[in-house]
This record gives structure tokens, sequence and C-alpha cells, in this order.
């Protein structure tokens, strides 16, 4: 579904993303793996177009997506949910509607009810303002809102960002649900507890791919364990 072939990436003259080469097969989960400044976010970025691609070539069902804009490529299918991905001046149900996918046979109302069966916390919280949505609630309405959105590919940067270890497992969760109706997730993330939904791990260092591998793979390497899991 998407190929990333070569890319060098950044902002203004500074790379950040040096020859970084990966794909993600369709219904595959693939985590990037890495600590804060290792390029996490700009690749991701890079991917949806938000960020200038200095070289290289991105491939998504199998189009040259490299220089259309960021708008372009969410129409072909790609959306990302970054920090700030909702409308805290809208209810709950607005902003799932303004989610929601209208490529599709069914109606707003039916889809929602199916995504409450997924997410039923948020039933209580239809008609609240999303600005009185607590971190870990705003978390869950954003991957909501995905999957009302119906993306081919979608991409989360950080989901776990500022969250207990308590909430990070439920999101933990969350992801797993969207992963079990059949969405492609490219997920970017520190923790690694979001291996336990991944297919493949790469591994993200200075903007350059140090690792790649199964999720077996990566979780038994010895460095990824002394540097993400904190065993000696």
């Amino acid at each position: 579904m998407l190929k990333v072939e070569h890319i060098y990436s950044g902002y203004g003259d500074l790379k950040i993303i040096k020859d970084v080469t990966f794909d993600v097969n369709n219904n595959e989960s693939v985590l990037i793996l890495g600590l804060n400044g290792a390029g996490k976010t700009t690749l991701l970025k890079s991917i949806a177009g938000f960020v200038k691609i200095f070289s290289g070539k991105i491939l998504f069902d199998n189009k040259d997506i490299t220089d259309l804009d960021a708008y372009r490529r969410a129409k072909s299918g790609i959306t990302m949910i970054m920090e700030q991905a909702i409308f805290p001046d809208l209810t709950v149900k607005e902003n799932m509607e303004i989610a929601y996918s209208k490529n599709t046979k069914s109606n707003f109302n039916k889809e929602l009810e199916d995504v409450l069966k997924s997410f039923p916390e948020l039933k209580a919280f239809l008609n609240i303002k999303a600005q009185a949505l607590s971190g870990g609630q705003r978390k869950m309405l954003s991957m909501a809102m995905a999957l009302l959105a119906r993306p081919k590919l979608l991409i989360l940067d950080e989901p776990s960002s500022g969250l207990s270890p308590l909430l990070v497992s439920r999101i933990v969760k969350y992801a797993g649900l969207l992963k079990e109706k059949g969405i492609t997730m490219l997920i970017a993330e520190q923790n690694p507890s979001f291996i336990e939904i991944a297919d493949r791990v790469i591994v993200l260092e200075s903007g350059i791919i140090k690792l790649m591998g199964t999720t077996s793979e990566i979780a038994n390497n010895n460095e990824v364990k002394k540097t993400f899991f904190q065993v000696a």
C-alpha cells in the first residue's frame, strides 16, 4: 500500500530524515519505534505531506504522491492523527460527523452506532464539547473519528504522549480495535507497549533506520531491550 524509497526530508536546509526506505502492506500495522529526537514525527509528516521531501519517492496505492500536498494525500486515503486532532469548540458528536466518511452506503447514525460499540465510553459525552474531555478521552475520540473516516492508511503520531501507564494500555487496546477493523496503520511511538499490536517494527535513530524486523525479532533484540524496556 505504501512505499517509502530513499527519502531525505526536513525543515529549511536541515535534513532530519536520511535515506529512509520501508513499506507498509495492506491491513498491516507497522510501528516506528524511537526515542525523543529520533525523527519519528518528521518522518510521519513527510509521508502525510506536511514536511518537505528533498529527495526520494513515496508511492501510495502504486501512485507517486511525492509532490502532492497534504490535502490531496488525505483525499487519496491517508489520515494522520496528531496531538491536536479534534475540534475543541465542537461537541463530541459534531467532531464525529466531520470525520464521517460519506464514501459508504451506510448513514452517519448507523455508523455512529457501530463505532460506539467499540468506544462505548464516548456515548455519555456526545453532546459535550470536546474541550471538556480529559487527555485520554480526547485520544479515544480521535481514534473513533479515524474509524468513521475509514482511511486506507491511518498514521498515528505518539498516541501515548502525556498519558499515564493505565491510559496508555487503553490506547493500545483502542489501536488494536482499529486493527481488528482492518485499518492499515503506521504508528510512531517511544513506548514499546505498542509492539503487541504491530506486525513489523522499525527502529529509528537520528533520522536513520537502525533496525527493522518482525515484532518478535525486535522485541528480543538485546539493544532494543536495553533502550526501550530498560533491561540491562
